[in-house]
């Protein structure tokens, strides 16, 4: 996982990528919890780049959205991670965006 730099609109754009389980989640766990206590005034989450993803990540998107103002989760959707998010219903909840570009216009 990786922060992009601030471009000076308020936004935190946190990139994913590789194998998110049980087992990795903490490090995006504590990321969340920053973003939630910081000054950003919207929060992106580049999916694209992830390879495998369990319902922990799931639950953490989800628990995001509910928490921090001006989610957007960032494509395009790996094909797994789209099955999981539609198969919990979570794909009509969560605030997707197709592109990063998309997102920080959304």
């Amino acid at each position: 996982m990786s922060t992009l730099p601030n471009q000076g609109d308020g936004t935190l754009v946190l990139v994913l990528a590789g194998e998110f389980d049980r087992g990795t989640l903490a490090h995006f766990r504590k990321a969340l919890a920053e973003a939630q206590a910081g000054p950003a005034v919207q929060t992106i989450i580049d999916v694209s780049g992830v390879a495998y993803a369990d319902s922990g990540l799931l639950r953490l998107l989800v628990q995001a959205h509910h928490r921090l103002p001006r989610f957007t989760v960032a494509g395009p959707l790996p094909p797994q991670l789209r099955r999981i998010l539609e198969l919990n219903g979570a794909a009509g909840v969560l605030r997707i965006a197709p592109d990063l570009e998309a997102a920080r216009r959304a």
